[in-house]
């Protein structure tokens, strides 16, 4: 069973405005998250350890920022994408733990191409290497 009504959304169609708001969300998702990952491995240890407290003061008040334009961002592709509460809970709560973000936002864009390629508004992609066509017939073209 479906967890989201992504059909209904309008713009669902490839190239409309879900799909921007989607790549809107996946920058946010890198730029957010390689950010944390900075604040929590290098401005806290040497805040702590060599008190050097002025990665950690710059690098958090980037971050923080950031974050605001990721949940804007997020909230967009939320409203477009008529996403249910735990979808958006978990999008938001991954801005907290350094590296969730790069597992959600794969499991979001995963579970959204699955669904418009259920709907038939993505193009489902072929394996690569597959020389066989949706119809069965090879696309060899006569090589060995």
């Amino acid at each position: 069973m479906r967890s989201d009504r992504n059909r209904d959304a309008p713009g669902a169609e490839a190239g409309g405005p879900v799909h921007g708001a989607l790549i809107r969300y996946r920058v946010m998702t890198y730029i957010v998250g390689s950010a944390l990952i900075v604040l929590v491995f290098v401005g806290v240890p040497l805040q702590v350890w060599a008190h050097f407290p002025m990665v950690a003061k710059v690098e958090g008040t980037i971050h923080g920022y950031l974050y605001l334009v990721y949940l804007i961002a997020a909230a967009d592709l939320a409203r477009r994408a008529h996403w249910r509460l735990g979808r958006i809970l978990a999008v938001v709560l991954s801005g907290f733990v350094p590296g969730l973000a790069f597992v959600v936002e794969h499991r979001v864009v995963k579970q959204m191409r699955a669904e418009w390629a259920e709907e038939g508004e993505w193009p489902v992609a072929e394996p690569m290497g597959s020389a066989v066509s949706r119809d069965g017939a090879s696309s060899d073209q006569g090589r060995p």
